[in-house]
């Protein structure tokens, strides 16, 4: 475990994460550079390079993306995240897997993160930073949250009974009131605890193009499964030798090539 300092600049958004589940912070990056990033992502969509379809369908991801696109690695590590997740954990962790999707339109069937359920890719707690690349208002699919749920877990019916929890149910335990569309701007960044409930709200129109990157602190699992904690992400050795000496751990859990 790597020893870190909390920065009282992150402080605010740490706690609003511990005790709501879920914080964001407004015009959090240079348009700039995201826009670099942005035109990237969008030619491996269009050119149909790297991608395939997931979850019946309902989204097109970039495979690999920490080893098979230029920025994705540069923006998980951009200094600023790595002292948010560092604040939320109190010590320097790492990158587990991450998502690069567009979500669009479908008559399908919801499933996978369409529908509520909590992360179980650790058994301590996990850190998510959701970085949208165009902005997302309700039509659009935004992440959407049970305030607090990460602090209050069901007992009737037991939060382990389902992994995919219908709306009804969650409404039901929970209340409407307490299910949060986390709706941002391009260039605005989410952040959450995705050990309470979550989903992706169903795009009703146009599309939601989503960067999504885990911070634990040792390698992820897939639902609870702690044998499958060596299905890690892979990285290029010279990126993580380009980082500064004290940010090179946060690529301890990947595969570096």
């Amino acid at each position: 475990m790597y020893e870190y300092t909390v920065k009282s600049t992150y402080e605010k958004y740490v706690n609003e994460i511990n005790d709501k589940g879920y914080s964001k912070i407004e015009n959090f990056f240079d348009l700039d550079i995201l826009g670099k990033f942005k035109s990237e992502v969008n030619g491996y969509f269009n050119e149909k390079i790297n991608t395939r379809l997931v979850q019946n369908d309902n989204h097109v991801q970039v495979n690999e993306p920490y080893l098979n696109t230029k920025m994705a690695f540069e923006i998980a590590t951009d200094d600023r995240i790595v002292n948010i997740a560092s604040a939320f954990f109190n010590c320097l962790p790492g990158l587990g897997t991450c998502n690069l999707r567009k979500s669009f339109v479908t008559s399908n069937t919801l499933s996978g993160t369409s529908l509520f359920h909590k992360d179980f890719n650790s058994p301590v707690k996990i850190l998510k930073f959701f970085v949208y690349l165009n902005d997302v208002g309700l039509k659009n699919g935004p992440f959407t949250y049970v305030e607090s749920s990460n602090r209050e877990l069901p007992i009737q019916p037991h939060w382990f009974k389902y992994h995919r929890w219908p709306d009804s149910e969650i409404e039901k335990v929970y209340g409407k009131d307490r299910i949060k569309h986390l709706t941002a701007n391009y260039g605005d960044l989410l952040m959450a605890t995705t050990n309470g409930f979550h989903k992706g709200l169903k795009i009703e129109e146009g599309e939601r193009t989503m960067f999504t990157i885990n911070y634990l602190i040792h390698p992820e699992i897939e639902n609870g499964d702690v044998s499958t904690a060596k299905n890690r992400f892979y990285v290029e050795q010279d990126m993580v030798d380009n980082l500064p000496a004290w940010k090179r751990p946060v690529a301890d859990f990947l595969i570096k090539v």
